[in-house]
């Protein structure tokens, strides 16, 4: 009876000691899913928010006063993350600009010209000017072209804008053409924007539980490895919103620069001088080129000559006969 005794209480503590650990593991496996829940559902809050484009269409019905000064609620209160001035034309919308140029100059000017743009860019310093490409080409004195392609700074493009000017009409060059297009990045800057903070909030709810929580091996490992995978999705998706940022804090300005049109140029006459001076080299070729032909016939016909003169003599004694 003793022994059943000890038995029967040994397999009810082994029993009891099993339950407890299932039930921390069970209490740890759910703390987890709550951080990625909550930090799921905090993008989704984010995600949701209205686009600006959303907010000007009912900003007439809800603050009249929101079209005019940046940063103020729909109370009329004063906006606790107010937003920040980029120098584009619009302060709410997130848009990309592109310029075009084109110019039209004499061709020993082209080259020089684009040069001079292009240190001029680089003078202002990368803040201000960064040059993205550049190339020029001279097939003749009166053909020749070059490109450059520029990311500017918006408050900086009007000062820009005036070297241009004045240096196409130093060199008495002419404006062909212009454009401007732009992209609007506020869906994906906002986007990318709310996901990283999502990120950010789950990542500090596990670093917590790896600091409190008091677990197995096993499900530290596994934290560890989440919490990696957190951070690397981090790291990711600040250099996608800082890239993005970027395209809109700075306009790019592609410029072509092209040589005008002249209607007689030492071109258009050259072949005439080139001819001229080829003239006494081309009879010389030729006649080399007729000694050759004899060179190559002669040992040919001092083989020929007989043949054909004994068939001759053959046909006319058969015709005798």
């Amino acid at each position: 009876m003793k022994c059943q005794f000890l038995a029967t209480t040994f397999i009810l503590c082994l029993g009891l000691i099993l339950n407890l650990n299932a039930c921390q593991s069970e209490t740890f496996e759910a703390e987890v899913g709550s951080a990625r829940t909550q930090s799921t559902e905090t993008y989704d809050i984010m995600a949701a928010a209205p686009s600006p484009q959303q907010a000007r269409m009912e900003a007439p019905q809800m603050a009249p006063q929101m079209a005019k000064t940046h940063g103020q609620s729909a109370l009329g209160g004063t906006s606790s993350q107010p937003i920040p001035k980029t120098g584009n034309p619009s302060d709410i919308s997130y848009l990309a600009y592109r310029y075009t140029f084109g110019y039209a100059l004499p061709a020993k000017s082209v080259i020089k010209t684009a040069n001079a743009h292009a240190e001029f860019c680089q003078n202002a310093g990368p803040q201000k000017c960064q040059l993205l490409s550049s190339n020029n080409a001279k097939h003749s004195e009166s053909d020749s072209y070059a490109n450059l392609s520029l990311r500017v700074a918006p408050n900086w493009l009007n000062e820009f804008k005036q070297n241009l000017t004045m240096t196409i009409e130093a060199e008495d060059g002419t404006l062909m053409n212009s454009g401007l297009t732009a992209e609007d990045l506020t869906r994906s800057i906002l986007d990318t924007d709310a996901r990283l903070k999502a990120l950010r909030t789950l990542r500090i709810r596990l670093q917590n539980l790896l600091e409190t929580k008091d677990a197995e091996l096993n499900e530290l490992l596994s934290l560890e490895r989440e919490l990696s995978r957190v951070q690397g999705q981090i790291e990711s998706t600040s250099s996608q919103l800082k890239a993005l940022r970027k395209r809109v804090n700075m306009s790019v300005v592609d410029i072509s620069y092209q040589s005008q049109a002249v209607s007689v140029s030492r071109d258009k006459i050259s072949p005439i001088g080139r001819a001229l001076k080829a003239f006494i080299g081309n009879i010389a070729q030729g006649v080399a080129n007729v000694i050759n032909v004899i060179a190559y016939i002669l040992p040919w016909m001092i083989l020929v000559i007989p043949a054909l003169w004994l068939i001759r003599r053959f046909w006319r004694r058969r015709k005798a006969t």
